[in-house]
């Protein structure tokens, strides 16, 4: 069965990767609509992926198309409202991270897809890179003899990845319409941690929800593979340089220590993410290429002792993990599969990058 999908946001992450794995995934999706507030930006992609219509906004796409789902790429802080209004059309809806950005919000996403049954998948889509699920599979049966868990980012953005032209940037959007979006993310992110000053919007909203938010639910993933009891206990936070550096800490049930650190470095052209678990008698270890580097493998370690000598099993592969989430969301929908990366899960997330927030405020 092929899935009638209208898109919302024709930015960044749409182009680079949803509009192409839903285009070349034919068998699955029919694309037939996006909304977007550029006209620049929508007259083009109409033409690029021949879409049936264009709109300026979810509300008249929802109400101009026949769709059996939405895959939700806009900014951030439109994001509940569209999944909530796909939801209340009977819609599926695949929606990018961070699924909102108050946990009042989250809440009320986690209700309506109770009630209305339809699938709400969060595109977290290291969950689905197999180098992640490799891991997942040879690790430990507990966190008993875990000691300690490290994740360390630093982050060019896109600078590196996109000549001139590769991507089309909407330069048109009405005045307005930018001020309305600026208005809804000071006052969400006024709401989730009490203050919306320019800093504490890239610090909260750009590192926290859109960046760290990645790593804290994939390693949410690998602690309840161990039996780990989620949420643990946040213990630190901190952020500097204008919110373009932010780090936090978590407490698990043994007594050891989960560390994570993202770092905005815009000057050097190199991204590194790294994610490392420390046993008493062994180490697993993910090593992710920038996610904009399509067939990019991430590399997957895990380091024994055996026979009075170290042994490192390694393994990496070149399927692409953008493609096999919204494979995922396919067979969700049309398969009745549970969702991997359901919003009860993105909530929880939301909740623990939140008080790492609150920690970094508080001991300013």
């Amino acid at each position: 069965m092929k899935l009638r999908i209208g898109v919302v946001g024709g930015g960044l992450v749409a182009q680079a990767m949803h509009l192409h794995f839903l285009a070349h995934m034919s068998d699955r999706f029919e694309l037939v609509a996006l909304a977007d507030p550029s006209a620049a930006v929508r007259d083009a992609l109409k033409r690029l992926y021949d879409l049936e219509a264009i709109y300026p906004d979810h509300e008249q796409l929802l109400d101009g198309t026949t769709l059996d789902a939405l895959v939700i790429c806009s900014p951030a802080q439109t994001h509940a409202a569209a999944t909530l209004a796909a939801l209340e059309r009977g819609l599926h809806v695949f929606v990018e991270k961070p699924m909102c950005i108050t946990l009042a919000d989250a809440d009320g996403i986690v209700e309506a897809q109770r009630e209305t049954g339809k699938v709400v998948q969060v595109g977290y889509m290291k969950r689905f890179d197999r180098a992640w699920e490799r891991m997942l599979e040879g690790m430990p049966e507990s966190a008993e003899s875990l000691r300690y868990i490290r994740v360390v980012v630093h982050d060019p953005e896109f600078g590196p990845y996109f000549g001139p032209g590769e991507i089309v940037h909407g330069s048109d959007i009405p005045a307005d319409v930018l001020e309305v979006g600026r208005e809804q993310m000071r006052a969400q992110v006024r709401e989730a941690v009490g203050a919306d000053s320019q800093a504490v919007i890239t610090a909260f909203e750009g590192a926290f929800l859109g960046s760290m938010v990645h790593d804290v639910n994939l390693v949410h993933g690998l602690l309840e593979r161990l039996g780990e009891p989620l949420p643990a206990e946040v213990i630190d936070g901190d952020w500097w340089n204008e919110g373009q550096a932010v780090t936090g800490s978590v407490r698990l049930a043994n007594g050891s220590r989960w560390d994570s650190a993202w770092i905005q470095l815009l000057d050097v052209y190199e991204y590194r993410e790294s994610v490392s678990f420390y046993f008493a008698e062994e180490v697993h270890s993910l090593a992710f290429p920038s996610p904009w580097l399509k067939q990019s493998p991430t590399v997957y370690e895990a380091s024994r002792a055996r026979d009075g000598a170290r042994v490192v099993e390694s393994f990496e592969s070149y399927e692409e993990s953008f493609a096999r989430e919204l494979a995922h969301f396919h067979d969700c929908v049309v398969n009745g599969v549970e969702s991997r990366t359901p919003p009860e899960q993105a909530r929880l997330d939301i909740d623990v990058l939140t008080q790492m927030f609150v920690k970094a405020s508080s001991s300013e």
